[in-house]
């Protein structure tokens, strides 16, 4: 009990975290018995033995990028300012959120291997308790380092879970990346080479290109899905103590630690909600499955922070994180005051608060003191508590957007699966067009929550920040409560599967896919706090430039808009670097199977894929992890928020786009290959197979690519922010910063060099034995006794022979029209 009631922070809060902590070692538990247990309870099941080592290839090559920029990026924050003690606690703390990422992947894969061996009647039965697993599972591995940093940092956890969080970020931006190249390679060989050209299902045996697309989904749904919860949740947590504590005391940990365990709950309670309907209602039973938990956690997070938290903002528990004085020199003039002193004072003040501000300016002291004064004007319980519920209603208003444009009976697959009939590229403009109307709407509820939150925050730009996260967090519940339909794909959209519930798992995970990348978004916004604060605090330069470019985070700074321009170009970097890499494996994967389906083995193998996998994911991790060096250094410190705000929107536009056209194509084919508009083998069927292999690259490129990297970008500027104002108010030469990022930008070229220099499949037509019958379709035989085939020999008087040989017809493809 002594431990509890002498915790510095509140009983309450202990608890809270001995909870937490209980709930998350809980979770991890059952993710580790119950997929052994059904491995154990289906060993009937035929599980393809070279399955391991194409899931291994991936994780692998994520492995060895990892120690590649992990370690030295280690050392570099290790040799940031700072004491000693401080300095190995953020390497340690960075290195253990790098080691989350490939975990996080491998408890994923681990539930994935287990849904194998499901029969399909236990099918649905199974799909909430799996899902749970996964979900539940990376939301306990974020979660338990949170709650051992927070109870023996307490209140210097801050800087520690943003190292955390960054580490954390980067290990599931390399997972991605890793996997993007893999999977386009994968559909290129099962979907162009043996769908499209030999008209065999993606699940036929004799579809060598099949397993390869069935391992790569299983790593995109599972290991992936897993690294970028523990990515959220960790950043989460990180900005919710950093930017939560100043502004709202012990409460900004209680809000923190109360989403988390709710999402743990969230995540629980769709375990017990069925997700199985009558035939012809599968769809609205999955809806409804991800519906209730989501609503109930989010009504219950949202309750307790009103029934928790204060409701006047001089009762937050300031001494018990060592906010008892006002230490601001804006407030007390230089000398340290208990608050109680001024507190009646503040109040009698903020009821004229109109006067002071037409009485003050812009200058750093009379912001503060203004901003003193709104926060005292403001009701805790009350603005915590509309945070989480907006966070909720926009992450299920992404659910509805996103979800719909998956739908195989829904207006947007219809049109694209219409249109394929008038040529694929048509197709393929009415996906992207959908789409890209439901990715507006998205980012349009970005806009509509910064505004109100805002109005919130009575107008404090750092409580607006801190109430932006809360908003993600609550989005986080919400994706938590939709764990059933996150692994819906998995169990119902395969072979064996009824033809109901494969129609209704199509696209549903797109939804919580995108409200997953719009907590993110809120979450990775919040990156700001730290970043412009720093700025604000920090002292004058010695020249007149270094000052603008240190203090000048304005619209009308250059500095600024550089390091938005910079953010723009870096997500367009990473865009070109890993398509280039899929082109390469893609071509690659093409090839082998060709070669491989004419000669009649058992099977496409890619050896060089681990080598070919790591050149074209290296490039993309060095940039996101560099920007932030060149941005601070080559640009200016100023021009650290305008890099966060380019790639974090920049990367949320694109990758809503792609998440939502992928889901739109990928239906639009099945409901081809179905039987409709033309039916499998038409020209409208080849048209909307190369439209969803287009689409299904740019969402592994873009699209998945975009919360990590947002995040990654972020959190690193917000740990890197230190360093560089102070070697810029420090007396460090100009000379030197600059170096430091012509030298970043020298690493990242000479890592696009070992990428764009990675061999690639010879696609010439020098070698005419090999470019008919791997480049261009099986020529047919004419036969012999057709008029085609007939010489007509005119002998005349002069014996002059004319031979007269009939124009050979135009190929008609069985099953094409």
């Amino acid at each position: 009990m002594d431990l509890i009631t002498q915790f510095p922070l509140g009983d309450d809060l202990a608890v809270t975290l001995l909870v937490l902590g209980l709930l998350s070692v809980a979770a991890l538990v059952a993710g580790a018995v119950v997929p052994t247990r059904l491995r154990r309870d289906e060993d009937s099941a035929e599980v393809d033995p070279t399955l391991g080592r194409r899931l291994g290839a991936p994780l692998l090559s994520s492995a060895s990028i990892l120690l590649w920029v992990g370690l030295p990026l280690a050392v570099v924050v290790y040799l940031a300012p700072g004491g000693t003690d401080d300095r190995i606690l953020r390497s340690a703390m960075l290195l253990v959120g790098l080691a989350l990422g490939p975990l996080a992947a491998w408890r994923g894969l681990a539930i994935q291997l287990a849904a194998l061996g499901v029969d399909p009647e236990r099918r649905g039965a199974m799909l909430p308790r799996l899902g749970a697993l996964t979900v539940a599972g990376a939301l306990a591995l974020a979660a338990l380092p949170v709650v051992i940093a927070v109870w023996f940092l307490q209140t210097t956890a801050g800087p520690a879970l943003i190292a955390l969080a960054a580490g954390a970020a980067i290990s599931a931006l390399v997972v991605r990346a890793s996997a993007a190249p893999v999977e386009a390679g994968a559909a290129a060989a099962a979907v162009l080479v043996g769908t499209d050209e030999h008209e065999l299902d993606v699940d036929d045996e004799d579809n060598l290109g099949g397993p390869h697309l069935r391992s790569a989904r299983m790593v995109r749904r599972g290991g992936a899905l897993g690294a970028d919860l523990v990515a959220v949740a960790t950043a989460g947590a990180a900005l919710g103590v950093l930017l939560g504590v100043p502004v709202l005391a012990a409460e900004g940990f209680v809000v923190t630690l109360l989403a988390l365990g709710t999402a743990l709950l969230a995540a629980g309670v769709s375990a017990v909600v069925p997700h199985a309907g009558r035939e012809g209602h599968e769809r609205g039973a999955l809806q409804l499955g991800g519906l209730i938990p989501s609503v109930l956690g989010a009504a219950g997070a949202v309750a307790a922070a009103a029934l928790w938290i204060p409701s006047q903002y001089k009762d937050l528990r300031f001494e018990d994180v060592g906010l008892e004085n006002f230490t601001d020199p804006a407030v007390t003039g230089g000398t340290d005051t208990p608050r109680e002193q001024l507190e009646p004072q503040i109040e009698e003040l903020g009821g004229d608060l109109s006067q002071f501000i037409s009485q003050t300016d812009d200058s750093q002291y009379a912001s503060a003191f203004l901003d003193m004064l709104a926060l005292y004007g403001i009701t805790p319980n009350v603005v915590v508590a509309v945070a989480l519920g907006l966070g909720a209603l926009a992450a299920l208003a992404t659910v509805l957007l996103l979800g719909g444009t998956g739908h195989r009976l829904g207006g947007s697959v219809l049109r694209a699966a219409r249109t394929s009939r008038t040529g694929g590229a048509l197709g393929l403009t009415a996906g992207l067009g959908s789409s890209a109307l439901t990715a507006a709407g998205a980012l349009a509820l970005v806009v509509l929550i910064a505004a109100v939150l805002s109005v919130l925050a009575a107008g404090v730009p750092s409580l607006a920040l801190a109430l932006a996260v809360h908003a993600g967090l609550g989005a986080l519940i919400v994706v938590a409560g939709h764990a059933g339909p996150l692994l819906a794909s998995t169990l119902l959209d395969r072979a064996g599967a009824e033809s109901g519930s494969r129609r209704a798992a199509g696209g549903i995970a797109t939804g919580p896919l995108g409200a997953l990348l719009l907590a993110a978004v809120l979450i990775g916004l919040g990156a700001l706090g730290p970043v412009v604060s720093a700025l604000q605090l920090a002292p004058r330069a010695a020249t007149v430039w270094e000052d603008r470019a240190l203090h000048l985070a304005t619209p009308a700074s250059l500095t600024l808009l550089g390091g938005v321009a910079l953010g723009v170009v870096t997500v367009l970097l990473m865009t070109s670097s890993l398509l280039d890499g899929a082109r390469r494996l893609g071509a690659n994967a093409v090839v082998e199977t060709r070669a491989a389906m004419l000669e009649g083995r058992d099977g496409a193998e890619l050896p060089e894929l681990p080598e070919m996998v790591r050149r074209a994911a290296l490039t993309p991790v060095v940039v996101a992890v560099l920007a932030p060096v060149v941005a601070g250094f080559g640009l200016g410190p100023a021009a650290l928020p305008g890099l966060v705000v380019g790639v974090v929107l920049t990367a949320a536009g694109l990758g809503l786009w792609t998440l939502g056209s992928a889901s739109t194509l990928a239906g639009a084919s099945a409901v081809i290959g179905s039987g409709r508009y033309g039916g499998p083998g038409s020209w409208g069927h080849s048209g909307a197979l190369g439209g969803a292999v287009l689409t299904g690259i740019l969402r592994s490129v873009i699209g998945s690519v975009a919360l990590p990297l947002a995040l990654t970008v972020s959190l690193l500027s917000a740990l890197a922010v230190s360093a560089v104002v102070g070697m810029s108010t420090d007396g460090t030469s100009a000379y030197l910063r600059w170096g430091i990022a012509v030298v970043a930008i020298i690493i990242a070229l000479t890592c696009w060099v070992i990428t764009a220099t990675a061999p690639e499949v010879d696609l010439e037509d020098e070698h005419e034995e090999l470019s008919r019958p791997l480049f261009s379709r099986t020529a047919e035989e004419t036969p012999e006794d057709s008029l085609d085939a007939m010489d007509w020999e005119v002998d005349e008087e002069d014996r002059h022979e004319v031979t007269v040989t009939a124009r050979p017809t135009r190929r008609k493809r069985k099953g094409r029209g």
